[in-house]
């Protein structure tokens, strides 16, 4: 029984799975092969099969050709010329490039004005004779978000703005810019290092000119307290503290903590055992009773008449014994 992909589905051959019509090309081949409308490898496993043979070929004429030849599609140099500059394009304005085949694809339509793009056009492979190849575009850098080319300004070139975006990333990584004030300042320091590195670059630049913009670098790094004297004083500043906090650590975590002395409970873990109170009575005393000569034989704790002196205290008066003193009264 013949089984068929389910409504709205494709197949594709490279990596074996069943995935939505969307993630497909459209056909080329006026539906020769291609029955469905739509190519039988999918985009995912077309931009892989670009990645891998552009390493070989470091080349995207010769890479774009082979993908040609591989999936039937016709080869144009217009076109991929044309891919060029919208590549281009679109790294000047920051955005990252994702389906280099699907541009061309985009392109072949578009470079041949005279064709009824209304009609569906055979647009397999033909022998093209001759491969006209440039250099090659680098589209392994960042693109540079539209907030930090603001930052920096319009009229810098990309290479400009990523030096500058290094040196204050840098700055910031290292020393503290919180307030607007700072991250000016900072930003100032950022294009003065950019021009001294122009200047050193350029043979007919003076020493004289570098000198002021050194000039001009140091009091900024002073006013932002980030000069060499500065971090030699905050480094020593922020060692000694850190010092202090472990040690301090280490205090916490391996000595027990101790009551205030202004505590009434000050006393309550000194002597827990009660070894003091025992080396006074049987040691000190006797060794002081041996040497002295004395005779301090009192060795009871005052603890123990706590009570008694409770007792004491509570019938300390006198004490008239009523029926004797009657009977010396009668006799007499």
């Amino acid at each position: 029984m013949q089984k068929t992909l389910p409504q709205g589905q494709n197949y594709c051959r490279r990596c074996q799975k069943i995935l939505p019509q969307k993630d497909f090309y459209g056909a080329v081949d006026c539906g020769f092969v291609d029955k469905n409308g739509h190519m039988s490898i999918c985009k995912k496993c077309i931009q892989n099969m670009y990645d891998e043979i552009f390493k070989n070929t470091q080349s995207m004429e010769k890479t774009i050709h082979k993908l040609c030849v591989s999936l039937n599609i016709e080869y144009s140099n217009d076109a991929v010329s044309a891919m060029r500059d919208h590549i281009n394009t679109l790294l000047e304005n920051g955005k990252k490039v994702h389906s280099f085949f699907g541009i061309y694809k985009m392109k072949l339509v578009a470079v041949k004005k005279s064709m009824d793009k209304s009609e569906k056009v055979d647009q397999t492979y033909k022998d093209i004779g001759t491969i006209y190849i440039k250099s090659p575009i680098d589209t392994t850098k960042v693109p540079i978000p539209d907030e930090v080319r603001q930052f920096w300004g319009e009229d810098l070139t990309d290479d400009a703005i990523r030096y500058l975006e290094g040196q204050y990333v840098n700055f910031k990584q290292n020393h503290q810019a919180d307030t607007y004030a700072k991250k000016v300042l900072l930003r100032e320091v950022c294009f003065i290092l950019s021009d001294i590195k122009q200047l050193r670059s350029d043979e007919d630049a003076s020493i004289n000119d570098i000198k002021n913009l050194e000039y001009t670098l140091q009091n900024l790094l002073g006013e932002l307290a980030i000069t060499p004297k500065g971090i030699s004083k905050t480094l020593e500043k922020d060692t000694g503290q850190e010092s202090f906090g472990l040690w301090i650590r280490d205090i916490e975590k391996s000595e027990p903590a101790q009551w205030l002395s202004t505590d009434p409970r000050g006393d309550m873990y000194r002597d827990v055992g009660n070894v003091e109170s025992y080396f006074e009575k049987f040691f000190v005393r006797p060794m002081k009773n041996f040497i002295m000569n004395s005779k301090d034989f009192n060795i009871e704790d005052t603890d123990d008449f706590s009570d008694n002196d409770e007792f004491v205290s509570e019938y300390d008066e006198d004490i008239s014994f009523t029926g004797i003193d009657e009977d010396k009264n009668n006799g007499e």
